[in-house]
């Protein structure tokens, strides 16, 4: 039911998410149709016709107590089932023994840098110095770590099924990484370094946003996500490796 009203779940976390939300709707609903009741039953018992004085503690003590009640038990029952739970999945490391593809992003009024560690998974040397229109991350391509490093702008790809972990950097204000198919969100702040992580669960192509406003150009802050097969994030790795010795 909540897939009518989100983009569909694109990550292996989503639909952990997803439920919660749908948790509190019903909540929220039970909240309403409890007060609605409480309400329409004072309307009834008590209209000017029925000619019927309030007994000192009827309405203020039962049914009051009863729809507080379930406002409190419905919170307990979200809390403990689904919203801790998944709270608690969301900031455990990745699994053990997976092999994740790990990515630096820095965003930065109004666009996001992404670097890769490329084949040999080891981020190379960046120095501010360095950095250009050509080379908006300033990766130290004499730093032999740093020679297949990938550096796009506002491209992120990811092969599907594996493990992304995902560093995040601000250079200017702050900045909200946000994939709503993978239902990530993740406050970049400056001069800190935060991690997240999910797993994509489907290949298509989606949209980068930032979901915090952060100056004039802020609506277009827009990248591209891109979650691919295994072999087709092979052939993209050895496509930008090619580029990157011409």
């Amino acid at each position: 039911m909540i897939e009518r009203w989100l983009p569909a779940p694109g990550s292996a976390h989503a639909s952990m998410l997803d439920a919660v939300l749908l948790g509190i709707h019903w909540h929220m609903l039970l909240i309403f149709a409890s007060w609605l009741t409480l309400f329409v039953i004072i309307l009834i018992k008590f209209r000017s016709g029925a000619n019927a004085e309030p007994r000192p503690g009827e309405v203020r003590k039962r049914w009051p107590l009863l729809a507080i009640g379930v406002v409190i038990l419905g919170d307990v029952l979200i809390l403990a089932t689904q919203a801790l739970p998944a709270w608690s999945a969301r900031v455990a490391p990745p699994p053990a023994g997976a092999t994740p593809v790990e990515v630096r992003i820095t965003g930065e009024q109004f666009a996001w840098n992404i670097h890769y560690p490329g084949p040999d998974g080891v981020f190379g040397r960046t120095g501010n110095t360095l950095i250009s229109a050509s080379n908006p991350l300033g990766i130290d391509r004499d730093d032999a770590a740093a020679k297949d490093d990938i550096g796009l702008l506002n491209i992120l790809t990811l092969p599907v099924d594996r493990v992304a972990v995902i560093q995040l950097a601000s250079r200017d204000v702050v900045h909200s990484f946000t994939l709503n198919e993978m239902r990530v969100k993740q406050d970049m702040v400056p001069g800190m370094t935060t991690r997240t992580w999910f797993t994509p669960t489907r290949t298509g192509d989606w949209e980068i946003a930032c979901s915090q406003l952060c100056g004039l150009g802020h609506y277009r802050m827009r990248g591209e996500l891109h979650i691919v097969t295994a072999a087709g994030w092979d052939a993209w790795m050895t496509d930008e490796q090619e580029r990157l010795r011409r």
